[in-house]
């Protein structure tokens, strides 16, 4: 049934009663209902903590401003799923641009890193684009046309990369990024502007660009466990093992805190 069949859930989390920040919220509320109402979804449930301050002697603490959206649609078919694991033979990898936005790195994963929020964030230029976007690629998974997928979302294009290559062992990419027309090659990596990355045994770029869908063919899958990529004068080889390691790292230590040894 495509996006229409979607449900949003929205908690909102923020610290009312200061000054700006109720029409912070008002204004997020705000971009939050357009958004859901262009797209034809509802939200019909949520959660509210608007008193997110916490007082000391010498100072107030604020909680940013936050809103979490959960999901749920309705799936017409069980066996018609895409899994974020790169398949040998499923074909040639392609990046489905979602957002028709700069590669941004404002609020990215990046940016927290180098303790830093960033002055612009990528965001949907035009809700109908996402839209036709979204129902065209849920068509071609009920046609069995993508063999493996990922959204680009927390981390950026290289974390959704490297986490389709992880579950394989003897697997990974060879990717060419000069059609994405960026140089920067830390900005393709890190921004979280909203797309796509699918294979497919299909000429997946040409069937979307008749739709005026922005796709554009990176790559193949390789059976070496490397993730080799080429943007403009950068060659970049990654070792999937070596990634896979400390992606593993935080939650393997935090098994071990919370099993009790024997």
């Amino acid at each position: 049934k495509g996006l229409e069949s979607v449900s949003l859930s929205a908690n909102w989390m923020w610290p009312c009663k200061n000054k700006g920040e109720d029409n912070r919220l008002y204004k997020a509320v705000e971009a939050c209902s357009n958004f859901a109402i262009n797209l034809g979804i509802n939200i019909p449930t949520g959660k509210d903590s608007l008193s997110m301050t916490q007082k000391y002697d010498k100072m107030d603490v604020f909680c940013p401003g936050t809103v979490i959206i959960s999901a749920v649609g309705n799936c017409s078919d069980i066996k018609k799923i895409v899994s974020p694991v790169l398949s040998k033979n499923g074909g040639d990898i392609f990046y489905i641009d979602m957002s028709n936005d700069f590669f941004y790195l404002g609020g990215s994963a990046f940016a927290q890193i180098h303790q830093s929020i960033g002055k612009r964030a990528p965001t949907i230029k035009n809700d109908l684009y996402f839209k036709k976007a979204f129902n065209i690629v849920q068509k071609l998974i009920n046609d069995n046309k993508i063999s493996s997928g990922h959204d680009i979302g927390s981390g950026g294009l290289i974390t959704t990369l490297m986490e389709m290559c992880f579950p394989s062992l003897n697997i990974g990419m060879h990717l060419d990024l000069d059609n994405l027309e960026e140089k920067d090659t830390s900005k393709i990596f890190f921004s979280e502007k909203s797309g796509l990355v699918i294979q497919s045994r299909f000429d997946i770029e040409s069937i979307l660009k008749k739709e005026n869908i922005k796709c554009t063919r990176i790559g193949s899958v390789t059976k070496k466990p490397v993730l080799k990529v080429k943007n403009y004068s950068q060659i970049f080889m990654l070792q999937i093992s070596k990634y896979r390691k400390k992606w593993m790292e935080i939650s393997t230590k935090m098994e071990q805190f919370q099993t009790k040894k024997k």
